[in-house]
């Protein structure tokens, strides 16, 4: 099953702003949490993202709030990267594995969790594990 993740990133390095909510099929929030110390499978094809909304903030000048969807086929994982500002993360649908700086394996987050990745910390593992 394909998972889709809305990610919310803050270009900034303050608190500031918000993102956007949404709501998930009762369902999907109950599936199973994901095993993510095993192997992951094989990747059937590539992240995907899309842009939803890209706002100035008014109390920020210069800066942005962005949104993002991320459609992630089982098995596609993205590389260690960086984020210059605040991002927070919400799975809509689905299960990813993720792991930042300051966690010591990959964490499993299904439809309705979420998680948040301070400015300029490493993001070391992203996949879906569901094959």
């Amino acid at each position: 099953m394909k998972s889709l993740v809305v990610c919310c990133a803050l270009a900034l390095p303050l608190g500031l702003g918000g993102c956007v909510m949404v709501s998930v099929d009762k369902k999907l929030v109950e599936n199973d949490t994901p095993d993510c110390s095993g192997p992951m499978p094989v990747a059937s094809g590539q992240i995907a993202s899309a842009p939803v909304a890209s706002r100035a903030l008014d109390n920020a000048p210069g800066k942005t709030l962005t949104s993002v969807k991320l459609t992630v086929p089982p098995g596609a994982k993205s590389n260690p990267h960086q984020h210059s500002g605040t991002v927070f993360v919400y799975v809509l649908e689905g299960a990813v594995c993720s792991q930042v700086t300051g966690d010591t394996a990959m964490k499993p987050y299904k439809a309705g969790d979420s998680f948040f990745e301070p400015p300029g910390s490493q993001h070391l593992a992203f996949t879906n594990p569901v094959s």
